[in-house]
C-alpha cells in the first residue's frame, strides 16, 4: 500500500483543528495543545511511590518522550491505550539535555468530536510517521532485484514470499524504535540492504560471494518480522514475537515455502536459512548463529550500516544542541558530527 493510499485509510479519523507545531519545532518552554499519536505508553512509580505515566509521542516529523506526573497520571491512565491518537495539553522542558513534555491532560478523541465535525479539517498525515520515500517506487525495485535472482527455485521463493506478504512488508515499521521505525519503514531498510548486498556481489566477483544467495537472503532477512510485530502505526511485539522473535519466524516461513520446490542442490535453502538466523552478527545481539558463510556475513554488515546510518539521521535531526556535534546518542555511545561544510 502505498504512503498515499495508507493515509486515505486513515484520514478522517481525527479531527483536528489548531494549529499543529511538528516535533522537531518545539523549543523548551513552550506550551502545545494539540493531537499526538501514542507509540508507547507505560505507567511507573518514582522512587516515593507516586505514579506517573511514560510516553512517547509521535507525529510525522519524529518522536518526544513524555510524562505525566502524580495526579494527572491517576487522572489519565485509562483515557487512552498505545496506537491510540490523542489530545494533548502540555508544555516542553529540557531534561538531560532533550526535549520532553510535561503532560497536563490527555485523552483519545471521541466518536462525537471525529462524526459530529466539532474538529474538522484534521489531516492524521501530520502524526504517523512514514518513510520519506514513495512506498511504490520502493517496492517496484525490490520486486525487480528478486526477479534477477538465479538460480530459479532461490527467485521463486523470493518471489511467491514477497507477494504473500506485499501489504504488510509495505507498511511495517522495520522496528519498534531506534532505526527505521515508521510506516514503509521496513521496505525501506530492506532495499537499502538488498541493493548494498547486489552492488558489492557484482562489484567484487573475485570474493566468490554467491550473489543470489546473498541477495535472497538480503530481501528476505526480517521477514519475520511480518510475524513479530502487530500494528503498523504503533508497533508492537505480539505473542510469538515475544517468544520466538523474527530470526526464527523468518527461517520458518523461508523452510515452508522451500519445501514445496525443487532443489538441484539441498543445502541451498539451508544456507538462506543461515542467512537469516545469523544477520545479526553476534549471539550477544540475539543472533541464533554467527555468521559461517560469505553470504551471511555480507548480509549481517549491510544490515547493520542501514540501521546505523538511520538511528544517525533521526538523531541529528531531532538533536537540538548547539554546535557542530549533537548531543549524547545513547544507543551508539557517542555524539556524532551534524555541522555543514562550506566550499565542498
Amino acid at each position: 500500500m502505498s504512503q498515499e493510499r495508507f493515509m486515505d485509510r486513515v484520514r478522517g479519523e481525527i479531527p483536528y483543528p489548531l494549529l499543529h507545531v511538528p516535533i522537531t519545532d518545539l523549543h523548551e518552554g513552550t506550551r502545545v495543545t494539540q493531537c499526538f499519536l501514542v507509540k508507547k505508553k507505560a505507567q511507573r512509580s518514582t522512587r516515593t511511590g507516586d505514579p506517573y505515566l511514560e510516553l512517547v509521542l509521535a507525529d510525522r516529523s519524529g518522536t518526544i518522550p513524555a510524562r505525566a506526573w502524580a495526579e494527572a497520571a491517576q487522572r489519565y491512565a485509562s483515557a487512552f491505550e498505545e496506537g491510540d491518537f490523542v489530545s494533548v495539553q502540555a508544555r516542553v522542558e529540557t531534561y538531560r539535555n532533550a526535549l520532553q513534555l510535561i503532560v497536563e491532560s490527555i485523552r483519545r478523541l471521541t466518536v462525537e468530536e471525529r462524526e459530529g465535525g466539532k474538529l474538522p479539517g484534521f489531516d492524521p498525515g501530520l502524526l504517523v510517521p512514514t518513510s520519506e520515500r514513495n512506498v511504490d517506487e520502493m517496492w517496484s525495485k525490490l520486486l525487480a532485484l528478486a526477479a534477477t535472482i538465479e538460480p530459479e527455485p532461490l527467485r521463486v521463493l523470493t518471489s511467491r514470499l514477497l507477494a504473500k506478504t506485499a501489504k504488510e512488508f509495505r507498511e511495517l515499521p522495520a522496528a519498534v524504535s531506534n532505526h527505521h521505525a515508521y510506516i514503509g519503514g521496513l521496505l525501506e531498510h530492506t532495499l537499502e540492504v538488498a541493493e548494498g548486498v547486489a552492488r558489492f556481489a557484482e562489484d567484487q566477483a573475485g570474493l566468490r560471494l554467491h550473489r543470489g544467495l546473498a541477495v535472497a537472503g538480503a530481501i528476505l532477512h526480517d521477514i519475520g518480522k511480518l510475524k513479530e510485530f502487530e500494528n503498523p502505526i504503533a508497533p508492537r511485539y505480539g505473542f510469538a514475537g515475544q517468544l520466538i522473535g523474527h530470526l526464527l519466524l523468518g527461517r520458518d516461513m523461508v523452510r515452508d515455502e522451500a519445501g514445496t520446490l525443487s532443489w538441484s542442490d539441498p543445502r541451498l535453502p539451508v544456507l538462506l536459512e543461515h542467512i537469516l538466523i545469523s544477520h545479526h552478527g553476534e549471539l550477544e545481539y540475539a543472533a541464533a548463529m554467527v555468521p559461517k558463510s560469505a553470504e551471511a556475513v555480507a548480509v549481517y554488515h549491510f544490515d547493520n550500516i542501514s540501521a546505523k546510518l538511520n538511528m544517525i539521521k533521526t538523531h541529528i535531526a531531532m538533536d537540538s544542541e548547539e554546535g557542530d556535534f549533537t548531543d549524547w546518542e545513547r544507543n551508539l555511545d557517542r555524539r556524532f558530527f551534524k555541522g555543514s561544510l562550506s566550499n565542498v
